[in-house]
């Protein structure tokens, strides 16, 4: 077993890592939101992607917020601000929209409080999330461990 873990550290160390960095994005609540459209333009522009925190409380939600919510007639997440607060949810409008999506957050269905963005960033995760972005993945991965590999089996033989 111990002669299995030292030839195979590398994979070891990775998959390691992996987890920890898995695990520590979901104890901290902040996630990632690609932005598709241009309905928050010019405040966060078309392919942005989004930082957001899910550790948010509707009732600390003021007017001016940017929150996510996820819409009920297409389970989508929405990223828009809140433009009024009433008793029966929360109003939000995209900047760039002429009207306002009528009470459309309430406790139920508020998903996560906007951060920052990074301009484009939403192309990269587009790219990266295709199947050809993510054969692309699977090469560079194959690609490093390859040669352990076939390290390994020359050591073996020779």
């Amino acid at each position: 077993m111990k002669r299995a873990i030292r030839e195979n550290l590398a994979i070891w160390i990775t998959a390691g890592l992996c987890v920890v960095v898995w695990l520590a994005v979901q104890l901290s609540g902040l996630r990632l939101c690609a932005v598709q459209t241009g309905s928050m333009e010019p405040a966060i522009p078309t392919y942005s992607l989004c930082l957001v925190t899910t550790r948010v409380d509707y009732d600390e939600l003021a007017v001016g917020d940017i929150v996510v919510y996820t819409r009920a007639s297409d389970g989508r997440q929405i990223i828009h601000r809140v433009v009024e607060l009433t008793s029966g949810g929360a109003v939000t409008k995209g900047d760039a929209n002429h009207s306002d999506d009528g009470v459309s957050v309430t406790p139920d269905n508020l998903y996560a409080r906007y951060i920052a963005h990074i301009p484009g960033g939403a192309r990269v995760s587009n790219a990266v999330l295709s199947p050809a972005g993510l054969a692309v993945l699977c090469l560079l991965a194959a690609a490093l461990f390859l040669p352990e590999l076939a390290g390994r089996r020359r050591r073996k033989r020779g």
